[in-house]
C-alpha cells in the first residue's frame, strides 16, 4: 500500500482519487523539489554538488507507448525503489527542471503505486497556467450533470 512520504505525494493520492483536488497537486508540484536521474553527473554517494553555470547533463529517459520520458521523483525514497544500484540524481523544484528541459515528458514515481505520467503539453498547462480553468472548468462540468440512479 501506498504511503505518502511528503504533501506532494499526498495531494498527487488525492489527485488521483478525486479531480477536485487536481489544482492543489499541480499548484504544489510547481514549487517542490523533484528529483530526476543523471547518470554521468559525478557524484559520491550520500553527497551533492551544484551544477555548474552551462554545465551539459545527461538526463535519464524511459520509452513508454513510443515517447521518451524522463524518471522522476517525488522523494529520495522513490527512487530507490525505482533503480537497484546507486545512481546520481539531480534535484530541484519541478518548474525549473520543465523550464531546464522544455518539450520533455516526465514521469512522477514509475513503478510506484502511485505513479503520473506528465506530457509536455500538460506541463505546458501547467506552466502556463491553463491547466487550472481546464480542471476547474470539468469539476463544474461533473458537478452540474445530472446523476443517473
Amino acid at each position: 500500500m501506498f504511503e505518502p512520504q511528503n504533501k506532494l505525494e499526498a495531494l498527487m493520492q488525492a489527485a488521483a482519487r478525486d479531480a477536485d483536488a487536481a489544482p492543489a497537486f499541480y499548484q504544489a508540484l510547481l514549487k517542490t523539489e523533484i528529483y530526476i536521474l543523471v547518470p554521468d553527473v559525478p557524484v559520491a554517494p550520500g553527497e551533492s554538488r551544484a551544477l555548474q553555470p552551462q554545465e551539459t547533463i545527461n538526463v535519464a529517459t524511459v520509452e513508454f507507448q513510443g515517447l521518451r520520458w524522463h524518471p522522476a521523483f517525488t522523494s529520495k525514497s522513490r527512487i530507490s525503489e525505482y533503480v537497484k544500484e546507486p545512481e546520481s540524481c539531480l534535484g530541484a523544484v519541478a518548474e525549473d527542471l520543465f523550464a531546464m528541459l522544455p518539450g520533455s515528458n516526465f514521469w512522477l514515481n514509475p513503478s510506484s503505486e502511485c505513479q503520473k505520467p506528465l506530457p509536455a503539453s500538460e506541463i505546458e498547462m501547467i506552466t502556463g497556467g491553463q491547466i487550472f480553468t481546464t480542471v476547474a472548468a470539468k469539476a463544474g462540468r461533473q458537478r452540474r450533470s445530472p446523476r443517473k440512479r
